[in-house]
């Protein structure tokens, strides 16, 4: 099984519409039984957050979130956040975290190329569907 990890960068395109191949590519992922689609509890924040400041509804999140198996931000997830150097920003650490915690061979699917930086350090492979417009 192979084990996506979606961040806001990828799942944020495909839900507003600006990424047609994002949102067709969850839409594969999460179709087939042979992959798992992850992402940090922080990801259900991040949708609402955008979509409170967009004045969008709010429902419209559960287009990914039915989609995404969310790791909880626990201890662990904190704590192994807290501890990637060097630097990466605050949210995108979070991620990080959570597949630290999460543990097992995880792509990380992002668009930000300080995410995919910093998980290429941490020894993660990166997708980027975006790229495909």
């Amino acid at each position: 099984m192979t084990v996506f990890h979606l961040d806001s960068s990828v799942a944020l395109r495909a839900l507003l519409g600006h990424s047609r191949s994002a949102a067709l590519w969850i839409d594969e992922v999460s179709a087939d039984d042979r992959h798992e689609l992850t992402s940090s509890r922080l990801l259900r924040t991040e949708l609402t957050r955008v979509l409170r400041r967009e004045g969008l509804p709010v429902s419209l999140r559960d287009e990914v979130l039915d989609v995404v198996s969310l790791v909880p931000l626990t201890e662990s997830t904190l704590a192994a956040a807290e501890a990637i150097e060097p630097h990466v920003k605050t949210l995108d650490a979070l991620h990080l975290g959570s597949i630290i915690a999460r543990g097992g061979d995880v792509t990380v699917v992002t668009h930000d190329d300080g995410m995919k930086s910093a998980a290429a350090r941490l020894g993660y492979d990166c997708l980027d569907p975006v790229d495909a417009d």
